[in-house]
């Protein structure tokens, strides 16, 4: 044998070799990922207001979603061979503070977002540290139409439906009432804005007329130059999106120019506006927004909503301390929502670890969130290519000391009122008028009836 066959028998030695061991190796290294993955603690940041504006359904939310994480941790086969772990940070309804309290979640090894509740907020963290960090992000409130842009904000998704079918759906309302004038009033910032905007545009598709449009800054304490202008605009319907703090500061003061159901007004909320946080322990707001009806995405229905509601009943078999607003069944309205963006996270991290994939990859991880498709305590949960889901709402209408389900809306079978609307909140009446004969209005014409008069009259007395 020469040199030159001895080198190619030895070469050739060499890549059998590399042949032989390379899926050995490979396999190694794979079933190591999976035994690693499997030992891990999971860690994801839930960011909630717990104060501020907020507040009041945060900390429901807050509770739901660790209500959630107790469930996963107890089950034997959503990440059996995992612990999960939600670190809880407070946002104060700020997107100052929500971009600090993200990057801390996000410094602490979080490989995922719940949250936040407002627009603002989220936008802030979705725009900045997720971003940056490449860290999916789950809303469970946020709605403005804007979060749907994915060169904005690649990272976010929601599992509540955004306000661009919300608005849909509260201008088809309007119309099927038969309105045709109407008053807007929002705040000034993402979710008003938003909101309010697919309102308006939707409506003068239908043939609406919007007789004056009010904003005012999120957080005034005085907005009765806006309501005043609504009262001479001589609209008697008026649609209203802002958070639960702003909705105080607006019922507080509609009383004084005589906004209310007594005055012939009706009041159509969003999603924000239409929560009894808005009155709790004020009687004089709760009396100013009788007969109000407004829109909210469909909070659950079926075995997996029911099951929650008996946990949140029995608070997960704790003392009532550890979960805020646990003891009944009535959570929050997106407190399911808070404890559906946990479990979205947990499934498709499950389905990562079990294919033996890095769920520590944000971008494999938000791709993975993409294939979700799963019912959960709000009913059947998936997500289009712009991580918005499709949204059934209910239509509520305040009655005494608490809004009751009169209806639904969606896009294939429109209004379905399912029972009483009582506009004045205490008893069955007619639809009211969309516009009145104020007592300008009725001076006026009758000037102009006196005016048209006087020509009969001197050909009277000529005569």
């Amino acid at each position: 044998m020469n040199k030159k066959q001895m080198i190619m028998i030895f070469t050739l030695s060499i890549i059998a070799t590399m042949l032989i061991s390379a899926p050995a190796n490979a396999m190694q290294t794979h079933d190591s990922l999976i035994g690693l993955q499997q030992n891990e603690t999971i860690t994801l940041g839930g960011l909630f207001p717990l104060t501020g504006t907020l507040a009041g359904g945060g900390v429901e939310r807050d509770a739901a979603a660790r209500i959630a994480v107790s469930e996963i941790n107890k089950d034997t086969t959503l990440l059996p061979n995992n612990q999960l772990d939600l670190i809880v940070k407070d946002t104060g309804t700020e997107p100052a503070t929500g971009v600090q309290v993200a990057g801390e979640v996000i410094s602490s090894g979080a490989v995922g977002i719940v949250g936040a509740a407002s627009s603002g907020v989220s936008a802030a963290i979705a725009s900045g540290p997720a971003k940056t960090s490449k860290i999916p992000q789950i809303s469970y409130s946020s709605t403005s139409p804007s979060l749907s842009n994915k060169s904005a904000y690649p990272y976010f998704l929601r599992v509540v439906p955004p306000d661009s079918q919300q608005g849909v759906a509260v201008a088809n309302i309007l119309n099927e009432f038969g309105w045709k004038t109407i008053a807007t009033l929002a705040t000034s910032d993402d979710y008003g804005l938003g909101g309010i905007g697919v309102v308006e545009q939707s409506a003068k598709d239908l043939g609406i007329t919007v007789a004056t449009s009010q904003r005012f800054a999120q957080g005034a304490a005085d907005v009765k130059t806006q309501l005043q202008a609504i009262s001479d605009s001589g609209a008697k319907v008026i649609v209203l999106n802002v958070i639960v703090g702003d909705a105080k500061t607006v019922f507080a003061q509609a009383g004084d120019i005589g906004l209310t159901a007594e005055n012939g007004y009706v009041w159509v909320g969003t999603d924000g506006p239409t929560q009894g946080a808005v009155f709790e322990d004020d009687t004089s707001i709760q009396a100013n927004m009788q007969g109000m009806i407004g829109t909210r995405p469909n909070t659950g229905s079926g075995e997996v909503y029911n099951a929650f509601l008996d946990t949140w009943e029995n608070c997960n078999g704790a003392d009532s301390t550890e979960y805020a607003g646990c003891g009944d069944r009535t959570p929050n309205t997106y407190a399911t929502f808070a404890y559906d963006a946990v479990y979205t996270f947990a499934r498709a991290i499950d389905a990562m670890i079990k294919a033996g994939e890095d769920y520590t990859d944000g971008d494999k991880l938000l791709a993975k969130l993409y294939t979700m498709d799963f019912t959960g305590a709000t009913g059947h949960i998936t997500f289009d290519s712009n991580g918005d889901r499709k949204g059934i709402y209910d239509v509520i209408n305040l009655q005494g000391d608490a809004f009751k389900v009169v209806g639904s809306w969606d896009p294939i079978n429109g209004l379905q009122e399912t029972g009483t609307i009582y506009w004045d909140g205490v008893s069955a009446t007619s639809v009211p008028a969309d516009t009145a004969s104020t007592p300008g209005f009725g001076l006026a014409m009758s000037f102009l009836a006196v005016v048209l008069a006087i020509p009969v009259i001197r050909k009277y007395r000529r005569a």
